[in-house]
């Protein structure tokens, strides 16, 4: 039997992911999640509640207030103001990669539900699209929950935040939903076993939403974080999430954004498709 070269495994299908076969998955993922769509309302809504209390109010009151350039001129904010655009961008990538983590898991692995569309016309290479955009889509809703949360708290003068561009971040979720989605499953695709899933949890997810700008900024820490963190789109999310909430450049953040996001989703995605076959399908 012939050898596959690397460069052809590594095929992301970025096709694929607009084939009839990966909306499919994805409106699977849909219908099932819609029968309980309430219990998923609840936790994405508190939790920026919950953190500004503890971080914003809490910890804001022994900080002070925090600095932001907009404009070319340095404005003195808040701290709850300065973190609840970071929130939003925590929220975006949570919701996508621990849905592509732990759901996804639990799909391929216990409840076999791969195993059962993999019977139909559905290949492997459209249910990690389906997976993906789904994952995405979590981000979508998950945003969408936090930015109605934020609304709220601004229009009560809890916040002082710049409301106009609002509604368009959640769509940006969306759309870098899909590179922490594949992002996600990489992990899903090697860990042995579900217990395993702390490894990326703790060592990759929190520690990678934690150090992002979304909390604190990342420029105190020394230079070398800064370079360092021109590679990772969370911080860049974070920081495009900051200058439309804050008014400050929104260009450069978000040109940033799309560009590392992309990259991050063609890389993983190729990953993902080569991994996935391996396991699943027992390809070499």
């Amino acid at each position: 039997m012939p050898t596959i070269p690397l460069w052809r495994r590594l095929n992301p299908h970025l096709t694929d992911l607009w084939d009839w076969r990966s909306r499919a998955v994805f409106w699977r993922n849909a219908q099932v999640w819609g029968r309980n769509w309430r219990t998923a309302l609840i936790p994405p809504a508190m939790e920026p509640v919950v953190s500004l209390m503890a971080f914003g109010f809490g910890v804001g009151s022994f900080v002070g207030s925090m600095t932001y350039t907009k404009e070319g001129a340095v404005h003195a904010i808040d701290y709850a103001s300065y973190m609840a655009p970071g929130l939003l961008a925590y929220a975006m990538f949570t919701s996508s990669f621990f849905e592509a983590l732990y759901s996804s898991y639990v799909r391929m692995f216990y409840q076999k539900t791969w195993d059962g569309i993999l019977a139909t016309q559905v290949e492997l290479r459209h249910i990690v699209w389906g997976e993906i955009t789904w994952a995405s889509a979590r981000a979508l809703w998950n945003a969408s929950v936090v930015s109605a949360v934020l609304l709220g708290l601004d229009l009560a003068g809890v916040l002082h935040l710049q409301l106009a561009w609002l509604p368009l971040l959640p769509l940006l979720g969306f759309v870098v939903g899909w590179a922490f989605g594949a992002f996600g499953l990489l992990f899903t695709a090697v860990v042995p076993s579900i217990d395993h899933m702390n490894y990326p949890v703790f060592l990759v997810g929190i520690p990678l939403g934690l150090v992002s700008n979304t909390y604190f900024p990342i420029d105190r820490v020394g230079p070398w974080a800064v370079r360092l963190s021109q590679l990772n789109p969370v911080y860049h999310l974070s920081e495009t999430c900051r200058a439309v909430l804050l008014g400050g450049e929104v260009t450069g953040p978000l040109a940033m954004t799309l560009l590392t996001s992309g990259v991050l989703l063609v890389v993983c995605a190729g990953l993902v498709q080569m991994l996935m076959r391996r396991r699943v399908l027992g390809e070499d």
